[in-house]
């Protein structure tokens, strides 16, 4: 199991593109992810558990292009 923290965001923020990220590779609901988006966007951490490792670091590195500062912490 991974854990991915969003921790905080950069100038320039993609906040759709983090909500679809969200839906397409996490199969998370809009609500959800639109929450978590709001939720960084309002300075505080979100934690995301993935159960696929390698989905985890395709994720990691997807926000992190598009302006999130995250980090991955496998259990």
């Amino acid at each position: 199991m991974a854990t991915i923290i969003l921790d905080s965001w950069r100038e320039g923020l993609e906040k759709i593109s983090l909500t679809r990220l969200q839906v397409d590779m996490l199969g998370k609901s809009l609500r959800a992810s639109k929450m978590n988006v709001d939720a960084l966007l309002d300075d505080k951490k979100v934690t995301i558990e993935i159960d696929d490792i390698d989905l985890a670091n395709e994720f990691l590195k997807a926000a992190e292009e598009i302006g999130v500062n995250c980090k991955l912490l496998i259990d």
